[in-house]
């Protein structure tokens, strides 16, 4: 049995180490699930940052304007090392897959059946997807510790999933709810 990520003391992260775990991602990942690859380096790999800091840091990259796995990386360089760490993860995400683009760009232009190169990436879609339910399920995992924020879950998937409800409409009525739950279940402002 492995140890839970949460109980583990966290590390400190060197602006270097910060920035070439960003490049290695940046490098390695393709499309969608990259927020899998963060939390699998920064909270179970690494232990830079604890589950409930990358879940609150995941819920406001998603809430800001441009890229979320871009926003996601700011906000936690920015928690681990300030400023600087939040120019380090982004630089290392970005830099390696902007040379790779052009790169392969290059080397696409040459290629007249990409029947390979289509499974190829058939298969990393197929990866980022697993990713991307693994975070999903930590966390369902650690909302349904508490039926309201199993019901908050629950809330935000029929409306935004189903009903195809607008998600900032949605995020601005359930987050000021979520965040009375929370602070109600912490005890409120005499809460130490």
């Amino acid at each position: 049995m492995t140890e839970d990520p949460q109980r583990l003391p966290l590390e400190p992260a060197s602006l270097t180490a910060l920035f070439l775990v960003c490049l290695k991602i940046g490098l390695l990942s393709f499309g969608g699930g990259l927020s899998g690859w963060l939390y699998r380096e920064f909270v179970e790999r690494h232990r830079w940052i604890d589950a409930d800091d990358f879940a609150s840091s995941l819920a406001i990259s998603q809430m800001l304007p441009g890229a979320n796995v871009i926003n996601l990386v700011v906000c936690m360089g920015e928690q681990l090392r300030g400023p600087a760490g939040a120019f380090a993860g982004a630089f290392g995400f970005l830099v390696g897959p902007f040379f790779a683009v052009i790169g392969l760009s290059a080397i696409i232009d040459r290629i007249t059946d990409a029947g390979p190169l289509q499974a190829a990436l058939a298969g990393v879609a197929a990866a980022a997807t697993g990713l991307l339910v693994v975070i999903g399920w930590h966390g369902l995992r650690r909302a349904s510790r508490h039926l309201s924020g199993l019901v908050v879950v629950a809330v935000v998937a029929v409306t935004v999933g189903l009903l195809k409800w607008p998600l900032l409409a949605v995020v601005a009525c359930v987050a000021p709810v979520s965040v009375a739950l929370r602070w109600k279940r912490k005890g409120g402002p005499d809460a130490g």
